[in-house]
């Protein structure tokens, strides 16, 4: 595949006589799928969406084949594609709509074989996911990702039926939408002394037998000379911080909140008309009903005084009558969008 910009404008490698075939038509014999489609469409004074529309089918089902293949390989060349038509296919689209449309849920099981993972949104979530044009019980379970959650309780969360979410998390990870990251593992407790591997028929030794009288006087002098460190720390007179003005970190203007779904449509219809708007999923104490709210912010600032002056700079448009802006620090672990 050629893509530019996110959009297909080049698809080879497979039989392109299929498109003709799946539309009735005599095959055009181009080795191109997408000039195929142009071709037919030139040939048969068809429109170019049409044909489009079938190439895509065509894409999808192949699509579908690699995803399924165990042994499936993937290579990035970076190159300058031509765009031969308007109406070229959106990525993103045909993932989500492959994923979405499959009945027996195989691609989905492919692409997310567990459910113990995190789902974080990829940068420019909003940008991809508004053009979509999902159902609004879509954007409630997508209001539920919030970059702390894993797949299973974004699920549990969801009054929706069990496999129609999980399509949908799996729809929006293959269209490099979501991305899924595997929990950490905790690391085990280091051991001072690595232990053999007993030898058949012998009982194996305590760890502590291995341990010379050497390894463990300087096991001792360490310890003492950390306590010593330790109270000259803590019991010798602490300078004085010097006060600073301004603190570096990642700063916006809060001009919205909501807790409830219809608040978060709301908070997401300002975020898809405006640019450098975007909700951030707050937890814990600032949050009610099923653990979420959302917090609508604008701008992005490194430091605090930055984002203050920049207050009475918000679009009117952005700002919710009654809703008094104002500074807060951004988690970027909860960024809803870049």
């Amino acid at each position: 595949m050629d893509l530019n910009g996110g959009l297909i404008v080049g698809i080879t490698g497979i039989d392109t006589s299929v498109l003709g075939r799946a539309l009735t038509l005599e095959p055009r014999g181009e080795a191109d799928l997408m000039a195929e489609a142009l071709a037919l469409a030139a040939a048969n004074d068809i429109p170019e969406s049409t044909v489009m529309g079938a190439a895509k089918v065509v894409l999808q089902d192949h699509l579908k084949t690699w995803f399924l293949d165990q042994d499936r390989k993937l290579e990035l060349i970076d190159t300058q594609p031509i765009i031969q038509s308007e109406n070229s296919i959106s990525a993103t689209h045909a993932l989500v709509e492959m994923v979405l449309s499959d009945p027996d849920g195989a691609t989905t099981d492919a692409i997310l074989p567990g459910l113990d993972v995190l789902l974080r949104r990829a940068d420019g979530f909003l940008d991809l996911y508004a053009p979509l044009g999902l159902a609004e019980d879509a954007d409630l379970i997508v209001a539920k990702i919030t970059g702390q959650r894993t797949a299973e309780e974004i699920v549990s969360r969801s009054p929706q039926h069990h496999d129609d979410v999980v399509k949908l998390l799996a729809a929006l990870t293959a269209a490099g939408m979501l991305d899924a990251v595997h929990a950490a593992v905790p690391e085990k407790v280091p051991i001072l002394v690595a232990d053999p591997e007993p030898q058949a028929g012998l009982d194996r030794e305590p760890i502590i037998r291995k341990l010379s009288p050497f390894l463990v006087l300087a096991i001792v002098v360490a310890i003492a000379a950390a306590t010593v460190v330790t109270w000259w720390v803590v019991f010798r007179e602490a300078p004085q911080p010097t006060p600073v003005e301004t603190v570096a970190g990642h700063w916006a203007i809060a001009v919205d909140l909501g807790c409830e779904p219809h608040e978060y449509r709301r908070l997401l219809e300002v975020a898809r008309r405006h640019d450098n708007v975007r909700p951030i999923a707050l937890t814990g104490d600032d949050a009610t009903g099923d653990g979420t709210c959302w917090r609508l912010v604008w701008g992005d600032f490194s430091l605090e005084s930055e984002a203050q002056s920049a207050i009475h700079s918000v679009p009117s448009g952005v700002l919710r009558d009654g809703f008094e802006p104002h500074v807060v620090e951004v988690d970027e672990q909860t960024e809803g969008s870049p």
